[in-house]
């Protein structure tokens, strides 16, 4: 196993600070949230940011390539586009540019999963002979992980292991002089039924992220809300250009907050 890499579950690794998911036995990248084209959007409702989210996405996966080497699969975890009522032009076009640098990386298969956000996604997705899915599964080493965005109430089997994007969370950290910084995290989720919920940072970066909490009615995903146990949650924040941090559960993480230690 390359250096670059944490485990968060069996075979389940964090690549450095990409905000993406390695799977190893299946040699597969994951990622999830981009939201392309959020920056025609906002300029709709007449807010003008600079258009660096595609840019900076195509610099965490070149990243990431490098670390893990060549994969046979990318799995997008849905929220690929930003736009709920149509389907802009710089969504069109960004997306071209995303599904065309990855297969360029020699890339056998491209799974994409439908978010909340994803409406209208086929008009782009046509054109690769790719289909929206709501949810991917497999098997690996008697493990069984599922990829489903997380926006719905899946009453399937949710395997060993369910991997989810959907709420972006992120986590305070607070400096030596006292500044707090909300950076991304990814989350381990211990399920009432005994299996895990994975939840991905938000690729995109304008999605800076909701603060993880430990009262349930503050998440988005019907998943963590339904199955999850926060409590025993553990997060790894990311830390750019250092890596991933394990933190302790939330239950103590969120304790030390309150009392000011942490």
């Amino acid at each position: 196993m390359c250096s670059g890499l944490r485990r968060i579950f069996d075979n389940l690794y964090c690549v450095f600070d990409t905000r993406t998911l390695f799977v190893d036995g299946f040699n597969a990248l994951v990622l999830a949230d981009l939201h392309l084209g959020f920056e025609e959007d906002m300029a709709r409702q007449g807010v003008f940011l600079p258009r660096a989210q595609l840019r900076k996405a195509l610099e965490v996966l070149d990243k990431a390539f490098n670390i893990v080497g060549e994969v046979d699969v990318v799995v997008i975890d849905g929220d690929l586009k930003h736009c709920f009522d149509r389907l802009l032009k710089q969504e069109r076009f960004e997306v071209r540019q995303l599904l065309d640098y990855i297969i360029g990386r020699g890339v056998r298969e491209v799974i994409v999963i439908r978010g909340n956000h994803d409406n209208y996604l086929p008009l782009v997705l046509k054109d690769y002979g790719l289909e929206l899915k709501l949810e991917y599964r497999l098997s690996i080493s008697g493990t069984d992980i599922v990829f489903t965005h997380g926006h719905l109430r899946n009453n399937i089997n949710l395997g060993d292991a369910v991997v989810i994007g959907h709420e972006h969370p992120s986590i305070a950290v607070v400096d030596e002089l006292g500044l707090v910084t909300k950076v991304p995290a990814y989350l381990r989720i211990p399920r009432v039924d005994h299996g895990s919920i994975i939840v991905l940072p938000a690729l995109g970066i304008y999605q800076s992220g909701n603060r993880v909490s430990l009262d349930k009615s503050n998440y988005l995903s019907p998943l963590v809300r339904e199955h999850g146990v926060v409590e025993e949650a553990v997060p790894y924040a990311i830390i750019e250009d250092e890596g991933v941090i394990e933190l302790p559960k939330l239950s103590i993480l969120l304790q030390d907050w309150r009392s000011g230690s942490f």
